[in-house]
């Protein structure tokens, strides 16, 4: 059982769900145990009087149950960590995990800046599929954990020294956690609809949805969910810096992160194919982002950071496709902000041609952003004689004359320290 415990830990690790992160397990020998019944022919029968034990990591930053049974169990306070179960639990199923004993006794809540998030710490019963949970089982985790709440309400009165009669977990709880459970598993549905995702709004909308609870996805492609995920600080940061390797600031993260996102999936719908979170992140970044920043930074800003007015034209954007109930082009929100801004002060004088053919006319960012050229007869004046006798070798000579060039300096640096 031990052996399982920690292999089933090690699977649900590996689908990226909150779980006690596994060690391995310790197998203590002891003496056969004689078995009551005996075996054919009235001979004795022994099992193995070995114990097994699981070694998992520290959760850092849990209430132990000692204390997370003494909190104040207001209303507010339970949904926050039903809300935290039913997340858990959303994330399981749709990741193939069949629990078998979920309760608070088999959770770790943590308090992770201002989320609360619960932890799966036991593992021994789960049984691992390699899609999302039938909902058969679905349903008898739920019940399983309304049974829990029973029995726990009991540990909870206990726990706080109150009378028999005291009421602090019923069935208006459980019914809470199963609400927020089903909502969830709608939102994942939805995102899940092929339909549904054929527009860059549509699909941020959506995860406007999730990202309030706290969630959100590792990728848009196909008609599928691929990973839903709980979001701990500084995800959205850390999630774009492996994608582009570069740093947004943490205020702008998630918008930017969700417009990646919307991007993939448009992507994938326009060209047929599952298009890789990567692959969008970089035709978002040379495409859209880029060229956006360099157009405010070198037509239409003034005296503004242009990171900044890029996600005020980007929250531009957003508004003006809720209005007009579908996505609004970039170049048209472009035009449309540059005009509210230069009414109220925040630009200079805003040429529409100019915004109009920007993005008709647009030189790849990368011939943008790449220092000029200087050509070799504008270089030799600036090199020093040694350096002159270089330009005109082929590489293999030139190749010689560097390593020789540095081996000199080496020596002459060497010489002078000693």
């Amino acid at each position: 059982m031990a052996e399982r415990e920690i292999s089933n830990l090690q699977e649900i690790e590996r689908r990226g769900i909150l779980a006690l992160g596994p060690v391995g397990s310790v197998t203590v020998p002891a003496p056969p145990v004689l078995l009551d019944v005996p075996g054919p022919g009235g001979v004795p029968q022994y099992t193995s009087g070995d114990r097994g034990y699981t070694v998992t990591r520290l959760a850092p930053r849990v209430i132990p149950h000692v204390q997370l049974y003494r909190i104040p169990f207001t209303k507010r306070n339970k949904q926050r960590i039903w809300s935290a179960v039913a997340v858990l639990m959303v994330e399981l199923h749709e990741h193939g995990v069949y629990w078998g004993d979920p309760s608070l006794a088999n959770i770790l809540i943590r308090i992770d800046g201002r989320r609360i998030l619960a932890i799966m710490a036991d593992a021994e019963t789960a049984e691992l599929f390699p899609g999302p949970v039938s909902d058969g089982l679905r349903e008898q985790d739920l019940a399983l954990f309304a049974e829990s709440l029973l029995w726990q309400a009991e540990d909870l009165r206990t726990a706080r020294g109150l009378p028999e009669e005291a009421h602090i977990v019923g069935d208006e709880d459980f019914r809470y956690f199963e609400r927020r459970y089903r909502w969830l598993r709608r939102e994942h549905a939805q995102l899940a609809h092929p339909s549904l995702a054929t527009s860059f709004f549509q699909v941020e909308h959506l995860l406007q949805n999730l990202n309030r609870w706290g969630l959100s996805l590792l990728s848009t492609s196909g008609h599928a969910l691929q990973e839903f995920v709980t979001v701990l600080p500084g995800w959205y940061v850390r999630r774009i810096r492996e994608l582009l390797g570069i740093t947004i600031p943490r205020p702008y993260a998630r918008r930017f992160y969700n417009m990646i996102l919307g991007h993939q999936a448009i992507m994938s719908k326009q060209e047929g194919r599952d298009v890789s979170i990567e692959e969008a992140a970089q035709h978002w970044y040379h495409h859209y982002h880029l060229p956006a920043i360099l157009l405010l930074r070198q037509h239409l800003t003034s005296g503004q950071d242009p990171m900044r007015a890029y996600f005020s034209l980007m929250r531009h954007k957003w508004d003006l496709s809720v209005k007009a109930g579908y996505e609004v082009p970039l170049d048209e929100a472009l035009l449309s902000w540059a005009m509210q801004q230069a009414e109220i002060g925040k630009l200079g004088e805003v040429d529409p041609a100019t915004l109009t053919k920007w993005w008709r006319e647009l030189e790849p960012v990368a011939k943008v952003l790449a220092p000029p050229r200087i050509e070799s007869g504008e270089l030799e004046p600036l090199l020093s004689e040694q350096e002159q006798q270089l330009v005109h070798l082929r590489t293999s000579e030139l190749e010689q004359e560097v390593n020789e060039l540095l081996e000199q300096q080496e020596q002459e640096d060497s010489g002078r320290s000693s």
